[in-house]
């Protein structure tokens, strides 16, 4: 299997790593907007007969990255690749896995159906809630977690006994999954959310040195909470680690940097990404 990776901008860095390790050829994607904002694409090197690989990430204008995703594949098609591959470390609109409230959209359901023209959908840790199997909202995809990568990172360089925290039942996967390699057992909290910047977080003791795990940093209150919550009992150290670092609030981030270490992997690229997700997205393109 020949494979080629061609990455937009937002994921260039990650997937040249990727291509480094699967020793095969990365080249950006042309991206330029026609007078009326229309988005216009081209690929650098033909797909002819390859498989096709391209990276993209969804953790800003959403909406703009899909319709460059969608475009870039029916280039893959209209060129003959034999396999078009989204690798989409950050996918959007998995929140949105049911309505909620009468006439609202059940987005995912919908999102999946515009991605016809790739023969596979590769996603680090999806935000899956009320949908536990990713293949039931579409056969294309296959879920990767950054689980393993985090645990790898803490025993080399966390060497003093930590707890590992999750501070609501959604992260008790990403919490678990880390703790389990480790040979520890996650605490996981209750959470109450008000709104979307306003939550309540269970109050217990967390010991000493607190390591948060949580899938999605987004505005950062669900984290701020629970750092509130370990500096009430006594923790003198508290990290927190988010595998997907969206990040959409400085003020918030700037909040939990002066009271914990922040650290994200790289799915999402900014100063915080210090765990390296390429070599799982690396062993599953080779499966591909």
């Amino acid at each position: 299997m020949t494979i080629q990776i061609a990455s937009f901008k937002e994921t260039k860095e990650l997937a040249k790593k990727v291509a480094r390790k699967l020793k095969c050829k990365y080249s950006e994607i042309i991206v330029k907007d026609f007078p009326d904002e229309e988005s216009y694409i081209k690929l650098k090197k033909s797909p002819k007969g390859k498989t096709l690989v391209i990276f993209n990430s969804f953790a800003r204008e959403q909406n703009d990255r899909l319709i460059e995703s969608i475009l870039a594949a029916g280039i893959g098609k209209d060129y003959k690749a034999k396999k078009v591959i989204l690798a989409a470390p950050y996918f959007p609109y998995l929140r949105q896995d049911t309505h909620f409230e009468k006439f609202d959209s059940f987005s995912i359901k919908h999102i999946k159906n515009i991605l016809d023209n790739f023969d596979s959908i590769l996603t680090v840790d999806p935000h899956l809630q009320r949908i536990k199997n990713i293949k039931k909202i579409s056969h294309k995809m296959k879920r990767l977690t950054a689980t393993s990568a985090i645990a790898d990172y803490l025993k080399k360089n966390f060497k003093s006994d930590f707890t590992i925290v999750g501070p609501d039942e959604e992260s008790k996967q990403w919490a678990q999954g880390v703790a389990t390699p480790l040979g520890k057992k996650a605490i996981v909290l209750k959470k109450k959310r008000f709104s979307w910047h306003k939550v309540k977080i269970q109050d217990v003791s967390l010991g000493k040195n607190v390591v948060i795990i949580d899938d999605i940093i987004g505005t950062g209150h669900t984290i701020l909470e629970t750092i509130k919550i370990a500096k009430k009992h006594g923790a003198k150290k508290i990290t927190v680690i988010g595998i997907h670092g969206v990040l959409v609030d400085e003020k918030m981030t700037k909040k939990i940097t002066k009271q914990a270490k922040l650290i994200t992997t790289n799915t999402i690229d900014n100063k915080f990404a210090k765990i390296d997700v390429s070599p799982t997205i690396s062993q599953a393109l080779r499966k591909a």
